[in-house]
């Protein structure tokens, strides 16, 4: 009965599919939730290539899966992946049916790459073992919605299939315990750089006691929060020895070094010289090294990968630079790396603030803790010209950046974007650079207002991506 309720479940999925762009309706994951409904174990049935490789975490996630797919198409591997819907159990659900016949065989690929999201990994380990989980970070999250680290720290450990090879980083105290003495676990991590502090530089750290002892954790460095070089001077907790290092980062020539305990060292790029996407590259890397890409193809195919998420782009307009980057919405981390951006970005900046829930109306929230988790202060600087606030909770924003002593002066307040969109060519400089900042839903505002001021302003085609 299962069985056949299975393939009811595919046929009325699958038939979903064409129906839906006769309509056309995105609805990427609408397939996948479909079948889900029609039958719960769907994943249980589904047919599934020989490797899958799943990439988890809280920040990095979709970059680097992306760039796992990549690497290993290059390689000559068809892949499907779940990077048109969404990461959980119905987006994978619709990236394994679409590469099924209608006996519910995998037939059309060798591997899946699929991001998934934290919180749906007891749903979907329950029926889908990764060969390879490539586990990102962990971070404090929404609170709404992840509550704390530690708390989706259990999350993904309590259903980690034992047949499982984890790669982890080794900069993180938090997710580098997951899968101690049940899985076969491989490191990743980045050594100091000249960006590395030898304090905390930022307002959030979610670890700072030592998970063995409680004792004090000391560190050796911080790249970023609590990502770095943790010790503990009374048990002798550290991370365990990394197979994959990233060292000699190179800031202005977006390089660094990729050094393999058991193999060739590679010099491989990274897009917009942040250091979140060494990390990714890394880890990327790491993981198509282990499922046995060379080198060789490792190092063309980053050279030549561009973004297609439009989560950061770069343009010019005549004299006028403007930069466009996403910065997730009740994500503190995501939010404080974006605009860490701004302290490497030489001369004078206007900055776009669209970090409120830009579909408050629709499916709006009241927590707004975790602006007080974003660091700020460079919004201070003198370099940073206005500050323009957009949605209807800039006042929210406004607030926090007042009590972070950031000058009343620089902020302009616009509840309302068709308002911002107006006055925005009008009030910015006519050179150096505007940043616009965006939550993931406000993407199509953000790439509006660089749209009317490149018309303002005599922009030319797109420069950069990443």
């Amino acid at each position: 009965m299962g069985k056949l309720r299975f393939l009811f479940a595919l046929w009325m999925a699958k038939l979903s599919i064409p129906a839906l762009k006769i309509t056309r309706h995105n609805g990427t994951d609408f397939p996948g939730s479909l079948a889900v409904k029609l039958c719960p174990d769907f994943l249980r049935y589904v047919g599934k290539p020989k490797t899958i490789v799943a990439v988890t975490g809280t920040n990095g996630k979709t970059t680097t899966s992306n760039m796992i797919g990549d690497i290993l198409e290059s390689d000559g591997r068809r892949i499907i992946s779940n990077r048109a819907g969404s990461n959980m159990l119905s987006g994978v659900a619709t990236a394994l049916l679409q590469s099924c016949d209608l006996l519910g065989r995998c037939r059309r690929c060798d591997a899946a790459v699929l991001e998934i999201d934290e919180r749906s990994s007891p749903y979907i380990y329950r029926h889908l073992t990764p060969d390879l989980l490539v586990v990102t970070n962990l971070y404090r999250d929404s609170i709404k919605r992840n509550g704390h680290s530690a708390f989706i720290y259990d999350k993904i450990a309590q259903c980690l299939p034992a047949r499982t090879t984890l790669l982890l980083n080794g900069n993180d105290a938090i997710s580098g315990l997951l899968g101690e003495g049940t899985n076969e676990r491989i490191f990743f991590s980045v050594e100091r750089t000249e960006r590395s502090a030898d304090t905390c530089p930022n307002i959030a750290c979610d670890i700072m006691a030592c998970p063995r002892c409680g004792h004090m954790l000391h560190f050796d460095y911080y790249h970023f929060h609590h990502i770095g070089a943790p010790h503990c001077p009374r048990c002798g907790f550290a991370m365990p020895e990394s197979r994959y290092t990233a060292c000699d980062v190179d800031f202005a020539a977006e390089t660094f070094t990729l050094r393999q305990k058991d193999g060739e060292d590679l010099r491989l790029p990274f897009p917009t010289g942040d250091l979140f996407n060494v990390f990714n590259v890394t880890a990327a890397a790491a993981a198509c090294r282990h499922l046995g890409v060379s080198g060789q193809v490792v190092t063309q195919a980053i050279s030549r990968l561009t973004a297609k998420t439009g989560r950061f782009e770069a343009a010019h307009a005549g004299a006028l630079d403007i930069v466009t980057m996403l910065s997730k919405n009740q994500n503190p981390i995501s939010s404080s790396q974006s605009l860490a951006y701004l302290a490497h970005v030489p001369g004078r900046k206007d900055v776009v603030l669209l970090l409120t829930d830009s579909k408050d109306a629709i499916h709006g929230h009241e927590d707004i803790s975790w602006l007080y988790d974003t660091d700020f202060d460079i919004l201070k600087d003198e370099s940073v010209g206005k500050v323009f606030l957009g949605g209807t909770r800039c006042y929210d924003l406004a607030l926090r950046l007042l009590l972070g002593g950031v000058p009343e002066e620089k902020l302009l307040l616009y509840p309302d974007y068709a308002a911002l969109e107006a006055a925005l060519p009008e009030q910015v400089t006519d050179s150096g650079t505007v940043a616009i900042f965006f939550e993931l839903y406000a993407m199509p505002i953000a790439q509006k207002l660089r749209q009317v001021l490149e018309e303002r302003f005599g922009g030319e085609k797109e420069v950069a991506k990443a």
